[in-house]
């Protein structure tokens, strides 16, 4: 059945090269106040816009399209939140809806908001969810593996491996959705990171390399350099969604140089965990571990078995003593979000040195051995 009406559409979109597009997921408010939901079958808008005489944009990177009178005149809103006024060519837009699939003319529509629908994690046979190589601003809209990101700026130059992102102090870089399904109550984040800006700690981050945060919960995995993580600890801080924040050093006594040698130069960073535990610690010298009880008190112990570990070029440097209570981290039952440095809220002033990072990867599975 085609049939032409106004109305609100919830859409659905697929976009990446040799995967699967992910859909989109629409609600179009006619002039006359009806109401659709279905999928986009329609799959781009093009126009002309004041900087652009031909444009094409797909619609998984829009999320608001606002027509404004009937000569086909639209404010577009990117999911990266740029904002401009767009000409529309197109004279209609196709959807599946639940009354069969609809063409509504693009004079009859008031507002198309849209949003990619959730999707399931992808995992490869090795447990690789996600990596994100950093050699061009393509490789972060259609990374190597994993969900299509948005860059929002930085440098691309020589990194760890071709090339690498360098961000600059007070700046936002890139952001990922991430699916349900891609932390689990097993998992491994690894990647290189190098400091480029050294200057005495302060709070926040000196840099923060990453976050991985649900914003309704607040419930976050990261790590940063800083004068104080807010838990009695400085340094080099790594979290974990319902364990004992990890750091190097006891409030007020900290440096750079504890784990870097020499500290300007890329090194090699990864969080581990499993609920289950971590077994064969004992083959790595350990510098520091964080009391599972969650007192602001450190040891120099290896624990036979730990919850989560922190390695640093290879060496483990700081662990939390196994909690059976503890049944891995709340984000894997969510959806989440990847920021580099941070989530955009504490933003322009949380990165308050410059660093890049290169080969990003998330596995479901708890690594010790890295290959460096």
């Amino acid at each position: 059945m085609k049939t032409i009406i106004s109305s609100f559409a919830v859409l659905a979109f697929a976009c990446c090269a040799g995967a699967q597009e992910p859909a989109v997921v629409a609600s179009a408010t006619l002039k006359d106040g009806s109401v659709f939901k279905g999928e986009l079958l329609t799959t781009d808008i093009a126009g002309w816009t004041l900087f652009e005489s031909d444009l094409t944009l797909p619609f998984a990177i829009v999320k608001t399209l606002s027509f404004r009178g009937t000569n086909g005149e639209a404010q577009v809103e990117l999911v990266n939140d740029d904002r401009f006024t767009l000409k529309v060519s197109d004279s209609s837009f196709r959807l599946s809806s639940s009354i069969g699939e609809l063409t509504i003319p693009c004079s009859r529509i008031k507002t198309l908001s849209l949003a990619v629908r959730k999707a399931s994690a992808t995992v490869r046979d090795d447990g690789l969810v996600f990596h994100c190589d950093f050699e061009s601003e393509a490789s972060v809209t259609s990374p190597a593996v994993g969900v299509p990101g948005v860059f929002k700026g930085g440098e691309f130059g020589p990194g760890k491996s071709g090339n690498g992102l360098k961000v600059a102090a007070y700046t936002s870089s890139a952001r990922f959705e991430l699916p349900e399904g891609s932390l689990g109550k097993a998992g491994t984040i690894e990647f290189w990171g190098r400091i480029d800006e050294i200057g005495g700690l302060t709070d926040g981050g000196c840099p923060r390399f990453f976050e991985i945060i649900d914003m309704a919960s607040k419930a976050e995995i990261s790590d940063d350099w800083n004068a104080n993580n807010g838990s009695g600890g400085c340094g080099l801080s790594f979290r974990i969604d319902g364990l004992p924040v990890m750091a190097s050093s006891d409030y007020g006594r900290y440096s750079y140089d504890s784990y870097l040698f020499p500290v300007q130069a890329w090194h090699h960073y990864a969080l581990v965990w499993d609920a289950d535990g971590i077994a064969g610690l004992e083959r790595f010298p350990l510098t520091r571990s964080f009391k599972s009880n969650g007192t602001n008190s450190y040891r120099n112990e290896r624990p036979a078995k730990a919850s989560a570990a922190v390695f640093i070029d290879g060496r483990c440097v700081m662990a939390v003593p196994f909690d059976p209570s503890w049944r891995g981290p709340s984000l894997a039952h969510k959806t989440s979000t990847l920021f580099f440095p941070s989530r955009e809220d504490e933003m322009p002033g949380y990165l308050k040195r410059g660093y890049s990072i290169d080969e990003f990867k998330l596995w479901n599975r708890a690594k010790t051995e890295f290959g460096l």
